[in-house]
C-alpha cells in the first residue's frame, strides 16, 4: 500500500528538525502548493497558466466574491504565496504587491511565476510570525488557506495587525470546524479506518487527510475573536468550500446550500481599528 503523502512529509519533518516552525517549514517543502495531485513526486507545475487556473478552478468564493483589482495602486501583502496564483492575479490589476512565504520553494516558484508572465513583484521568504516589516505597512493583507497552519496562529494574526494601519483592511481564509469535512472524514477515519482505538480524538484524526504538518480548524466565533484579540474588526464572514461536491450525486441547490452553511472554507473580511 502506498504512504499516506501526508504522513511521509510529517515523518521528513520531524526526522529534519524538532523546531516547531521548522517542522512547519519542511513539511511545505516537501509538499509545495501546486495545485498538484498530493501523492505525486514531482510536484513541479507544468504551466504557472495552469496554476492560476486551478486556483480559481478550485476556489469559486474567490471568483464570485472577490476583487483584485479593488486594490490597483495599494500595497499588498500576500502571506503564504505557494506558487504565487494571487500573487499575480494582485500584479496584473497594478497593485504594489509583497508576497511572502515561509518556504524556500514557494519564493523560487512564485518568483518564477513573475518572471514568466512579465510581472514586477517582491518576494521573500519569511515567516509571518515575525516578518521583517515596519509597521503599519500595507494597505490589504491576504492569505487564502495558510495562518492555520502556523505553529503559533495567534502570534501571525497580531504580525498581520501590526503590519496594517489604522483603516487599513485584510481577508483571511482558514479551515472551519463547523465543516461537514471535519466532522465526517474525521468519524470516518476514527471509526471505519479504526483510528479511536490507537488513541486519536476527532481534532488530531484530521491528519491522516489535511494538508500541512499544523492544521488548526476554527470556529466562526473562535476566528472572529482571535482577530479582535489583536485589534482587527469583523467586516464580514463567510463559509464556502471548494469547488467539487461535498457530497457526490447530490443536487446542485442542495450542494450550494452545504457549502454556505458547512463548507471547509471560513472567511473573514477585517478592518484593523
Amino acid at each position: 500500500m502506498e504512504e499516506n503523502p501526508f504522513l511521509r512529509a510529517r515523518k521528513s519533518s520531524e526526522s529534519a528538525s524538532q523546531s516547531p516552525q521548522e517542522l512547519n517549514k519542511q513539511w511545505w517543502e516537501n509538499l509545495p502548493m501546486t495545485y498538484t495531485e498530493w501523492e505525486k513526486d514531482d510536484r513541479l507545475p507544468e504551466s504557472f497558466a495552469k496554476v492560476e487556473m486551478a486556483f480559481l478552478q478550485s476556489n469559486p468564493w474567490i471568483r464570485r466574491r472577490f476583487s483584485f483589482a479593488n486594490w490597483r495602486g495599494k500595497k499588498v501583502l500576500e502571506i503564504g504565496c505557494g506558487s504565487g496564483a494571487a500573487t499575480i492575479l494582485f500584479a496584473k490589476v497594478q497593485a504594489n504587491v509583497v508576497a511572502i512565504d515561509i518556504t524556500e520553494m514557494a519564493t523560487k516558484l512564485t518568483r518564477m511565476n513573475a518572471l514568466s508572465q512579465g510581472l514586477s513583484v517582491e518576494v521573500f521568504n519569511m515567516d509571518a510570525e515575525k516578518t521583517a516589516f515596519e509597521s503599519g505597512n500595507f494597505d490589504f493583507v491576504f492569505s487564502w488557506g495558510v495562518l492555520h497552519h502556523s505553529s503559533k496562529p495567534q502570534e501571525a494574526f497580531k504580525e498581520v495587525s501590526r503590519l496594517l494601519h489604522s483603516g487599513g483592511e485584510g481577508l483571511i481564509m482558514v479551515y472551519n470546524k463547523n465543516s461537514l469535512r471535519y466532522i465526517l472524514k474525521g468519524l470516518y477515519w476514527l471509526i471505519a479506518k479504526g483510528k479511536l482505538f490507537a488513541g486519536d480524538s476527532l481534532e488530531t484524526v484530521q491528519r491522516y487527510f489535511t494538508d500541512g504538518y499544523y492544521h488548526r480548524h476554527y470556529t466562526p466565533a473562535e476566528l472572529v475573536t482571535s482577530l479582535a484579540n489583536v485589534g482587527l474588526k469583523t467586516k464580514k464572514v463567510s463559509i464556502d468550500h471548494m469547488a467539487k461536491k461535498m457530497i457526490p450525486f447530490i443536487p446542485k441547490i442542495l450542494d450550494d446550500f452545504l457549502k454556505r452553511t458547512l463548507g471547509w472554507l471560513l472567511i473573514v473580511e477585517f478592518v484593523k481599528k
